[in-house]
């Protein structure tokens, strides 16, 4: 779809020159052309971060969809000079969807991750809440708290081998990494991520 459009229009002239912002206005008037011009800005990091999450193979068609899914939802945008972070929570959900439908194997996310970062972090039963951002999948708030400081790297490392259950293989294929540095960025995550957590419980004083 947007690759017939981007071909007509070529984001050419006075639209270029606009802030994304600005387009945005153009575009809930129903200009393609204005929304065309956001696409060719940003297409390049939204492929980026679909293709260090779903892998090199799913990327485009993910990215293609975060676009009509932002073209849809463009009147939800609030127009403060973040229509680039606007798109990553899109483009992150719509992969992380993807990968949900896939059903490679159940998640245990919360036991999991409680049970390699120590049964002293394990929360209370009513502690667990659900996370948009993280699949709905059941994680307690210190946990998703400690896994979303962590640099994008780790967190992603992480996520894919504790929560979505991924095998070392296959997150090295899925972010083409070596098979050293997943090991290494899963190793370094949940090593911070105790520590996080442990200061957490300190603050807190229990």
């Amino acid at each position: 779809m947007w690759s017939d459009c981007v071909g007509r229009f070529g984001g050419h002239g006075e639209l270029a020159t606009l802030e994304d912002d600005v387009l945005v206005t153009i575009s809930l008037d129903g200009r393609l052309d204005a929304f065309n011009v956001l696409v060719l800005r940003h297409q390049g990091r939204v492929r980026a971060t679909c293709r260090g999450i779903v892998g090199m193979a799913d990327a485009d068609d993910l990215m293609q969809e975060t676009f009509i899914k932002a073209w849809d939802r463009l009147s939800t945008y609030k127009q403060r000079g973040k229509f680039p972070a606007w798109l990553g929570v899109i483009a992150r959900r719509s992969c992380f969807d993807y990968l949900r439908q896939r059903q490679r194997r159940p998640a245990t996310s919360l036991d999991r991750l409680t049970g390699l970062l120590g049964d002293q972090f394990a929360p209370e039963a009513g502690d667990r809440t659900l996370d948009e951002h993280m699949l709905n999948l059941e994680l307690s708030a210190a946990l998703r708290e400690a896994l979303d400081s962590l640099p994008d790297e780790q967190r992603r490392a992480v996520f894919y081998r504790d929560v979505m259950d991924m095998e070392y293989a296959e997150i090295a294929d899925a972010t083409g990494w070596s098979m050293g540095t997943v090991k290494s960025r899963i190793s370094r995550g949940r090593s911070a991520m105790r520590d996080f957590i442990q200061q957490h419980r300190e603050q807190a004083g229990t």
